[in-house]
């Protein structure tokens, strides 16, 4: 048995400042970045886009996003998100007192603020996010004082005191734009703020259950095919405990379903194992298995610390593999601009790209059969304005099985906001040098700029050489094959 395995690279973009904005709680990771880190699943789409939750400003006072969708910021794609229960997500341990939340924002914005927000005490995890199960006076606030962030941007915060699971809501507020974006955050205080509680929050007073301490994980995971099997994982400070291993083979696609493999692998580790108690607690302390996501419970003492699940699948492997890099986009001419990148694959691939604006309207599309190629892509856009894009790509083989999908963050400019003197992409050094079609280069002998077009036989513009200078823009003989003069 094989797991499927996905090769991925994708160039790092450096977006400036005055893209617009997106972003995500990186720590305590937020749950939409569980989901991409694979921590949450059943997520839909939010996996592989977790900085796109963006909706109108309006939290807490406003309507949107709106009561039972704050999760998803009322976004119908990312709705998955709001599905509420007291074991529907993976929980951050947590305390009170001063902690560090970390923004990621691959697309910097200036800021008015970051807030943060907690559930009450008593609020219901088993009904939907609403304004009434937070305190809508935020316990942190931090001034964006109008700046763009860095890419990762910390800050302090005092969070209050609470007992078991809570939610914290994050909220990063734009100043230029009438937006904000919007985390929910999972967090576990145990009992009285202590990440290994004697008791959860809904135990009757007085009750104190001798499973006092939760391991990090949960019993959680896909669906399944009948003939995979799961396995459980135990870890101490030494690593994995292995005599406590725990699998279960799936007997059949009943059996498979997330939810009920789940409740009976709990019911497994509880048979094999009388140290430890997969389930959830009740009011008396007691621990069984639900369908759903179960935790692991030990008793105080116990040197166990978490625990892993991981897959062994009967369906066949992927072998193929897909690999994005060097991405670079024009200015915006009369509407038009392109968008370029490379693309490698490894086996017969179908591959799919398009270029999206901000609010999700197509500009530009490519589907292409690509059978172990190493080529350069050219995406023509029309219809632009300056402003935020994403290029979104996916992959599928021959099986039909998408294998690989991203999107990566673009941010167009108009050509007639350029400078003369900067924002190009490069400007000549002394030297060799030679660029990828749609490179744009100031050339500093006239202050002009040129644009490299495919050069015959090898994709590239050459400058020039110790040996010739025909081909260097405005001033070779022979730059007109290899160059457009843009202004």
């Amino acid at each position: 048995m094989k797991l499927s395995k996905i090769a991925l690279a994708v160039a790092t973009l450096t977006v400036a400042s005055s893209a617009l904005a997106h972003g995500y709680i990186e720590s305590p990771a937020s749950r939409a970045y569980m989901c991409k880190l694979g921590q949450n699943v059943d997520c839909g789409s939010v996996q592989y886009e977790p900085q796109s939750v963006e909706r109108a400003s309006g939290f807490p006072s406003g309507s949107l996003p709106p009561d039972g969708q704050l999760a998803s910021a009322g976004i119908a794609n990312y709705s998955q998100l709001d599905k509420q229960s007291m074991n529907a997500w993976t929980k951050t341990p947590m305390t009170a007192g001063m902690h560090e939340f970390v923004w990621h924002h691959t697309a910097p914005h200036k800021t008015t603020n970051w807030r943060y927000y907690i559930t009450k005490q008593n609020w219901n995890p088993n009904k939907p996010l609403t304004r009434d199960q937070f305190e809508l006076t935020p316990f942190c606030t931090i001034d964006g004082k109008g700046q763009a962030p860095a890419v990762t941007q910390s800050m302090n915060c005092n969070v209050p005191q609470r007992t078991g699971y809570q939610v914290i809501y994050g909220v990063w507020e734009i100043a230029d734009t009438t937006n904000s974006f919007y985390q929910a955050i999972d967090v576990d205080f145990g009992n009285g703020g202590n990440t290994t509680p004697d008791a959860t929050p809904d135990e009757t007073p007085g009750v104190v259950s001798e499973w006092s301490k939760t391991l990090s994980g949960q019993i959680s995971g896909n669906d399944l095919a009948a003939g995979d099997k799961v396995i459980v994982r135990f870890f101490d400070a030494n690593g994995e405990v292995i005599g406590m291993r725990t699998e279960l083979t799936i007997s059949s696609a009943q059996q498979g379903d997330a939810s009920q493999w789940a409740y009976d692998l709990a019911e497994k580790i509880n048979a094999s194992h009388s140290d430890v108690r997969a389930g959830v607690k009740d009011e008396s302390g007691n621990v069984s298995p639900i369908h759903g996501a179960n935790s692991i419970f030990v008793r105080e003492g116990s040197t166990l610390q978490s625990v892993a699940v991981s897959y062994e699948e009967q369906k066949a492997p992927v072998n193929e593999t897909v690999q994005v890099s060097g991405v670079q986009y024009s200015k915006i001419e009369n509407g038009q601009a392109t968008v370029n990148f490379h693309v490698n694959t490894h086996g017969d691939v179908n591959f799919e790209a398009h270029v999206m604006n901000h609010h999700g309207a197509e500009k530009g599309y490519l589907k292409q059969d690509m059978n172990n190629v190493n080529q350069d892509v050219t995406l023509t856009l029309n219809d632009v304005t300056a402003g935020h894009h994403m290029l979104k790509y996916y992959a599928t083989n021959k099986a039909g099985t998408l294998f690989a999908q991203d999107v990566i963050d673009l941010h167009l400019e108009d050509a007639a906001a350029a400078s003369h003197t900067g924002n190009y992409d490069f400007s000549f050094p002394d030297g060799l040098s030679s660029y990828k079609a749609g490179t744009v280069v100031l050339q500093p002998k006239d202050g002009k700029t040129y644009q490299c077009k495919p050069f015959p036989y090898s994709g590239y513009c050459l400058q020039y050489s110790r040996y010739a200078n025909q081909y260097e823009p405005g001033v070779g003989s022979h730059w007109k094959e290899a160059w457009v003069l843009k202004n």
